[in-house]
């Protein structure tokens, strides 16, 4: 439970960062090359109306890191195929998080960006 207020504070965060004039934009095209890769990963929505496990790879047998709550917003890197969850293989990777965390996109909808494959 304590990751989850973590994860929170690094969501609103990171829309704060992406919402705010960076000195790259104020410096024109060749710096906007610059900015966080964060500004280019897609935005999920958890899409359960209970709380969805995090794991630590693409599988339900893996480590359960955390957990998102309902309706929560987070970044997305990248998708890769792992173990079927309802009716899909897709799994996502999170933007944010530094090491491999990872959720299934059976109960995520991508709301913003488009998300590519790792």
């Amino acid at each position: 439970m304590a990751f989850a207020g973590i994860v929170g504070i690094g969501v609103a965060s990171g829309t704060a960062l992406a919402s705010a004039p960076s000195t790259a934009e104020a410096a024109g095209p060749a710096a906007h090359a610059a900015q966080p890769a964060l500004d280019q990963y897609a935005t999920g929505k958890v899409t359960s109306r209970h709380r969805l496990a995090v794991r630590s790879r693409p599988t339900t047998h893996s480590k359960r890191v955390y957990w998102l709550k309902p309706g929560q917003r987070f970044q997305i890197k990248c998708w890769t195929r792992g173990q079927k969850v309802g009716h899909t293989r897709v799994w996502y990777r999170m933007g944010y998080s530094s090491p491999k965390d990872w959720v299934t996109a059976n109960y995520v909808k991508v709301i913003k960006g488009h998300v590519h494959h790792c």
